[in-house]
C-alpha cells in the first residue's frame, strides 16, 4: 500500500452505537461514505494547499507583476533619457550596455558610472526649481457597490 492511497483511505471515523459489526459487513464503512474530506490528513493538506493558493494571489502574483513593469521601464530607457537611481541620484545615460548604465552625474559632464540596470528606477527628470509639482487630481472615491460618497 503506498502512502497516498494510505491517505484517501485511513479514517479515524469510530462508530459508537455498535453499528461497526453492520458497516464492515456491507462495504458501507466511514471510508466510502465519508468522501475525499473525511480523512483529517487531507483536511490538513488541503488547508495548507488553499493558504498557499492565497498567499500566491496576495503577495507573490503582484511582486511578480511589479518586477514585470519596472524591466518595461527599464528596457524603454534610451541614449540621452534622464534617470534616476534607486538611491536617489539623477543622471543622464550616455552609453548602455549588456548588463549597465553608463551614467553621467553632476553638472560637471566629467562624471560617469556604470550603474547597474537592476539599480535604475526608471526615467525621471530632477526638479530644479523651488516649486512643488501641481498634484494630479484623484479621481472621486466611491463607496461600496459603486455609490459616491
Amino acid at each position: 500500500m503506498n502512502f497516498l492511497s494510505f491517505l484517501l483511505t485511513s479514517t479515524t471515523f469510530v462508530p459508537t452505537d455498535g453499528s461497526a459489526a453492520s458497516a464492515a459487513a456491507d462495504g458501507t464503512g466511514a471510508a466510502a461514505s465519508g468522501g475525499l474530506f473525511s480523512n483529517p490528513i487531507t483536511m490538513v493538506i488541503a488547508y495548507c494547499v488553499l493558504i498557499f493558493g492565497v498567499f500566491y494571489l496576495f503577495s507573490i502574483k503582484p511582486a511578480k507583476k511589479r518586477q514585470k513593469q519596472m524591466q518595461e521601464q527599464r528596457d524603454a530607457i534610451a541614449v540621452g533619457d534622464s534617470v534616476v537611481t534607486n538611491a536617489g541620484y539623477f543622471g543622464t545615460v550616455v552609453d548602455i550596455t549588456y548588463d549597465c548604465f553608463i551614467i553621467e552625474f553632476g553638472m560637471n559632464k566629467g562624471v560617469r558610472i556604470p550603474v547597474l540596470k537592476t539599480e535604475v528606477y526608471g526615467k525621471r527628470e530632477p526638479n530644479m526649481s523651488n516649486e512643488a509639482p501641481p498634484e494630479p487630481e484623484k479621481p472621486a472615491k466611491r463607496g461600496l457597490f459603486r455609490r459616491s460618497e
